[in-house]
């Protein structure tokens, strides 16, 4: 069989003569890298040429064909103009499997298997030549990787990590690179010297395929001239500096905690739900100790006020689970507290989910003069903590900052972005350690 194969961008060169001892790649960087074309060019020439057997992870399963799946199979048709490769492979949509054993040899795992669940079953991985974990960034819990890393024991298997570069505080981090400051707030990161680890760093500048307009449009996020001037996004996603989070950043104190913890904690859980239906309908969990506060994401999906009813239904709330909703939407509150006539609900709903005709505990959200100023206020006296598997939420923690005036000199204000959860966790603290007399409510 012979199926010509592209050559690799030469950074990506070392993939193709791996010397034996490395057992763990990092492909690392800012967007237009080539990561994921390359790595899985990689994965098509490796399952089909030299008949390995590989599977892709991501955070969460679902999400996995929106990305690098899709691009190994249009590699394989590629290769499979002809029908070369047909008398040995079918194509399937969720991978490709070898017709002489029936086993799967392109497939793919979640550590989370859906939005709500805390893992998904990986016991089924064995046998493995290259694992590749797609969005490495989305995984904040390394214990989750390190249990998944230690069942690829198959002599000369190799664990190819694809990521955006992240925080400084991100475990691929602090594990694999040292940090150089380039400047305030940013690092370049460099490649500890650690045995069977190799890094493949890249950027859009390695990138000799991408259109002039594509680098335009990036080069413009770090112009100042431009109208697209972004300078935190622009040394970032693209240049793919660490950082230690964005300038002005509100939050700058926020710990993790373990989800396993988290549900551990003896304490009343309250419920903080932003409403969008094109947006995110953010939906968070909090829980109080003192001067604590523990915070976990249950929703960062856009839903419409019956699909939230449904949501509710699957997270069991109960009569006296108390939800701060925000109170710019009264119909949906209105709609969600006192429930849906039997009549408007088919039968099959009416049984799967009969909390939708009681209704929910839900209120709107205190707001008045100075509100989200004074809401901020006490989000700073607490020691948050947030789950370190909600990773929507570190994504706002880590983005949600003052907005600037037009001297760039940051002002109380908070930027309108960012903050789906972040609201949602000013509302439940505003609520149950706020007093009312402080904005003119």
């Amino acid at each position: 069989m012979k199926v010509e194969v592209q050559r690799p961008n030469p950074k990506f060169d070392i993939l193709y003569d791996l010397p034996k001892d490395i057992h763990i790649i990092v492909c690392i960087g800012g967007r237009g890298g080539m990561k994921t074309y390359e790595v899985s060019k990689y994965i098509a020439f490796s399952s089909c040429i030299k008949e390995k057997r590989c599977v892709i992870l991501r955070d969460e399963k679902e999400l996995i064909r929106e990305s690098i799946l899709n691009e190994v199979l249009m590699r394989y048709d590629t290769a499979n103009e002809n029908g070369l490769l047909d008398s040995k492979y079918e194509r399937l949509a969720t991978g490709i499997k070898d017709k002489n054993t029936d086993e799967m040899v392109v497939f793919t795992k979640g550590f989370r298997a859906s939005d709500l669940q805390k893992k998904a079953n990986l016991k089924s991985i064995s046998n493995i030549d290259i694992a590749v974990i797609e969005e490495a960034e989305d995984i904040r819990d390394q214990d989750r990787f390190n249990v998944f890393a230690d069942s690829i024991r198959k002599e000369g298997s190799v664990i190819i990590i694809i990521l955006n570069t992240p925080d400084i505080n991100h475990w691929i981090i602090k594990r694999y690179f040292i940090c150089q400051q380039v400047e305030d707030g940013f690092f370049n990161i460099v490649p500890k010297k650690i045995p069977g680890f190799v890094c493949i760093n890249t950027s859009y500048k390695d990138n000799q395929f991408l259109p002039k307009h594509i680098i335009d449009q990036y080069e413009a996020y770090g112009n100042p001239e431009s109208h697209l001037y972004n300078p935190f996004y622009y040394k970032t996603a693209i240049l793919g500096y660490a950082s230690t989070g964005r300038k002005g950043q509100i939050l700058t104190k926020v710990k993790p905690i373990k989800l396993a913890d988290y549900m551990k904690l003896p304490f009343r859980e309250f419920y903080g739900q932003d409403f969008g239906t094109a947006s995110p309908a953010a939906l968070i969990g909090v829980k109080f100790d003192k001067n604590n506060c523990y915070c976990r994401q249950l929703n960062y999906l856009p839903k419409n006020a019956l699909e939230l009813g449904k949501l509710y239904c699957e997270l069991k709330f109960n009569p006296t689970d108390k939800i701060i909703a925000d109170s710019a939407e009264p119909d949906t509150i209105k709609k969600l507290k006192g429930g849906w006539q039997a009549q408007d609900l088919s039968i099959e709903i009416r049984n799967k989910y009969p909390a939708l005709i009681r209704g929910f505990f839900i209120v709107p959200a205190i707001k008045g003069q100075n509100s989200v100023k004074y809401g901020i206020s006490l989000m700073d006296s607490l020691n948050i903590y947030a789950v370190e598997e909600s990773k929507d939420l570190w994504f706002e923690v880590m983005n949600w900052c003052y907005a600037q005036d037009k001297n760039g000199n940051y002002i109380d204000d908070p930027i309108d972005d960012f903050n789906h959860l972040c609201d949602c966790l000013r509302y439940v603290i505003v609520d149950q350690k706020g007093k009312k007399e402080m904005f003119g409510m």
